[in-house]
């Protein structure tokens, strides 16, 4: 079976679902978790520091990501500089500047000709709550408003069309980042802090705050749309900054008046009306799906729901479809396949719908996960979207299939893999190994331009986009059925983990529940267990030790020995992974299995158990739960879980850390995986289990569902200069992604397209004569530093 695209195809996808929360009713993300709004900013204000480069010339900054073209039409001649004078230098509030600068840029459209802009920071119930908030001003194409003006409210899907925004602060004092005094390269600048000081803590908490939502609207737009990137434009009173965004953090531009120059905001939006689809941020190898692929996907995605599920048809059926397909909205992505000449002919086209994982953070791998349908057979496959932080060793679908050709069991089937390029090959036109979709922020980290971050210099990772097709789908382990499942399943993991470690001499660091998948073969009864996500996998020396030291991983599952490496110089072991499983079980037990543990106690032992982390001068700590748990089995007592459940984890705890028996009785038990492997296989031969005593508990990593601790904590608005709350909020530390200092198996990427790279793909484009958003095009300005060293990783 094949289904051609249709014309139509050539779109950019807009408004694209994001994954649904674990009652399947609401969209998990910002919108839904307003509670969680103050942790949230916190943490990508946190995570932002490591990532922030400036502040870059605006004229640097436009030639970099929006560079001319010999193809463009002649731009406006002698703008009128005086444009923006009505826009006030301060204003009392946000409404005070956003008036003035609609009516100037309503009245500068020839300047974007194709985009209009609209308010839309009163399109929302609750416009002044944190999680509810939403953009003061969006650029959309023409095309695309009326859609965002029917739009109901709740939809949010400003954030799905927004082509780019503009944030607004009242005055220039509200700023977050303060230029040096002095433009040229000195000594003054390069030890000169970026972020601007603020001796009022009230004022630094608001505008921490303030920064965290306008991260969040980015954060928001990559999570609804296709993107590579995202622009936005910070205004502080009448002084504006550009800035652009991507997986690895973010480059801002020197600070301008808008009020004095002029030319360089029309400039900015000149060039973005004019600049290809992919230039102004969009993955253009997605396009939208056509009817025929649709209605191919929906028939698939619900027979495979059904036979995963054991449903018959009806209103079950047709909720769980809702996980996977949100109709009007199917897209086919494209993957070009590693190995291969990367022709058109290698290209391999999936349909997909709502993913049923969404990144809620900017930076880092950002992985995106769907169910997806091959057109060329009907298969239902699983498309696995990440942002890899370097070249490994082994990209995940090359380890993959090498542990196939050994025999791993329980692991996914691969069917493609490959890096993302910039553009769908058309004919037999080949794929420059150098044009994939890579991060471009770490590309200007060491311009002499940059300052200091908080007294640091910037160091940011680049990120590679890569797709991997795997032909085993399921259901996550959150969806167990009961204590035989969960069992049964955790066993066969542990299987998978035992033959990769004898097989490939390989540990996969990152057990965890997000991990493990429940399927279904054919005829079976049972589903079994498949351990997935091998990215953070690594080698072992000849002590078993990963070659690869340092924490990988999620928080919640990790070791006691790993949590407490502050210094976080550790090699993890085969032991440590085996620690993790146990905790996957005890963590699935607590959520959703019969236990006697009342909702408030319950809280307090995932918080010791899994969620507590502390920093101290030589790094972050955490596993004091587990430690009491290990030396007293406190947890697992006041749990108190049924016979069957409770003998396993006190005797799995007893291999572990002995309390029962001498150390010297158990001393191999944990050393030697043998005996949990023969003790575990026993234990499911001669104990019934019971298959369906699932109970959800009052936990929000059980229901999904935030519970506010009081209407100020979860309404509070961001007012610079207003009255904060009192609240303090925490959060663990995101899953790491690991970084090296010497990249060994680098693809052939230098730092920065040159001219010639730009021009001959302007060729290319001319030549396949295909629309402007496939290909970027040529250059023909030079950008002041484009013959950048070819040591960094892009375009050599």
């Amino acid at each position: 079976m094949s289904l051609a695209p249709t014309a139509a195809s050539s779109r950019c996808v807009y408004d694209a679902p994001m994954a649904l929360d674990a009652t399947l009713s609401h969209t998990r993300g910002m919108m839904m978790e307003p509670e969680a709004a103050k942790a949230r900013n916190h943490r990508q204000v946190q995570d932002l520091m490591k990532a922030i480069v400036g502040p870059i010339p605006v004229e640097a900054f436009l030639d970099g990501f929006l560079p001319r073209r010999k193809s463009w039409s002649k731009a406006p001649s002698h703008p009128r500089k005086h444009a923006f004078k009505v826009v006030p230098p301060n204003a009392a509030t946000a409404e005070g500047i956003c008036g003035p600068l609609m009516d100037a840029l309503n009245k500068a459209t020839k300047r974007c000709p194709g985009y209009l802009f609209h308010n839309t920071s009163q399109r929302s119930l609750h416009p002044l709550r944190l999680g509810h908030m939403k953009p003061h001003i969006c650029c959309y194409a023409a095309e695309n408003l009326d859609v965002v003006q029917r739009a109901e409210f709740q939809d949010r899907s400003e954030f799905g069309y927004a082509e780019f925004f503009i944030d607004v602060k009242p005055s220039s004092s509200h700023d977050y980042f303060a230029d040096p005094s002095t433009p040229s390269i000195t000594e003054e600048r390069t030890s000169h802090d970026f972020i601007a000081p603020a001796e009022d803590l009230e004022v630094r908490k608001h505008r921490d705050r303030a920064l965290g939502q306008h991260i969040g609207y980015v954060t928001e737009i990559f999570a609804r749309q296709h993107r590579v990137s995202v622009f936005s434009v910070s205004l502080a009173g009448s002084r504006a900054r550009l800035l652009r965004w991507d997986r690895a953090g973010c480059v801002v531009t020197e600070s301008f008046d808008l009020r004095v120059r002029t030319d360089l905001f029309y400039d900015f939006l000149w060039r973005f009306s004019q600049s290809t689809h992919r230039r102004r941020g969009h993955d253009v190898t997605v396009e939208v799906a056509s009817s025929e692929e649709e209605e191919l996907f929906r028939e698939s995605i619900k027979a495979h729901v059904k036979a995963q599920l054991a449903l018959e048809e009806g209103l079950s059926l047709d909720n769980a479809l809702r996980q996977h397909y949100k109709p009007g909205h199917v897209a086919a992505v494209h993957v070009l396949a590693h190995g291969y000449p990367a022709t058109a002919a290698h290209v391999h086209r999936f349909i997909v719908s709502r993913p049923v994982v969404s990144p809620l953070h900017l930076t880092g791998r950002s992985t995106t996960g769907y169910w997806a349908v091959d057109p060329r057979t009907g298969n239902v496959v699983f498309l696995k979207d990440t942002w890899r932080a370097y070249p490994p060793v082994d990209l995940e679908g090359e380890t993959l299939r090498r542990m196939h050709d050994q025999g791993v069991r329980n692991i996914p089937d691969i069917v493609c893999h490959g890096d993302v390029p910039d553009y769908i090959p058309q004919g037999d036109h080949e794929v420059d190994p150098r044009d994939v979709q890579v991060s471009e922020t770490d590309e200007y980290q060491d311009d002499a331009c940059v300052c200091k971050v908080m007294g640091d210099s910037v160091v940011v990772a680049k990120h590679w986009h890569y797709r991997v097709v795997l032909g085993t789908v399921g259901y996550g382990l959150r969806d167990l059925r009961g204590t035989g499942e969960l069992l049964h399943a955790t066993y066969d993991v542990f299987h998978a983990m035992r033959d990769a470690l004898r097989l490939d001499s390989r540990l996969h660091r990152d057990i965890s529940v997000g991990n493990i998948i429940l399927v279904r073969d054919q005829g079976a009864d049972v589903r079994r267990g498949v351990l997935v996500d091998w990215e953070t996998s690594c080698r072992v020396d000849d002590t078993g030790r990963a070659v690869e030291p340092g924490r990988v991983g999620t928080w919640f599952f990790m070791s006691i020995e790993m949590l407490r490496n502050a210094k976080n110089n550790r090699a993890h072991t085969f032991q440590d992974d085996m620690e993790s499983l146990l905790y996957v079980v005890f963590y699935c037990s607590l959520l959703w299995l019969p236990h006697a543990l009342p909702e408030k106690q319950l809280a307090i032992t995932m918080n010791l158990l899994f969620e507590y982390s502390d920093s101290i001068s030589a790094g972050r700590i955490g596993g004091h739960g587990k430690v009491v748990n290990a030396r007293r089995r406190v947890h697992i007592d006041m749990a108190a879980f049924r016979p069957p459940m409770q003998d396993w984890l006190q005797t799995v705890m007893e291999f572990h850390h002995p309390v029962a028996h001498t150390s010297g009785e158990y001393a191999d038990r944990w050393t030697n995986p043998e005996y949990l492997d023969r003790f575990w296989g026993d234990f499911l031969k001669t104990h019934v289990l019971d298959r369906d005593d699932r109970v959800v508990h009052g936990h929000l990593q059980a229901t999904g569902v935030y519970k506010a601790v009081s209407v100020a904590a979860s309404t509070e608005a961001i007012l610079l200069g207003g009255s904060p709350s009192d609240e303090c909020t925490s959060a663990p530390p995101r899953k790491k992604t690991r970084r090296s200092a010497i990249i060994t198996d680098a693809p052939p990427v230098a730092a920065r397209r040159s001219d010639r790279i730009r021009n001959r793909q302007e060729r290319v484009q001319t030549g396949s004569s295909r629309s402007k958003q496939t290909l970027p095009g040529g250059a023909s300005g030079s950008h002041p530093r484009s013959a950048r060293s070819q040591t960094a990783s892009r375009k050599k």
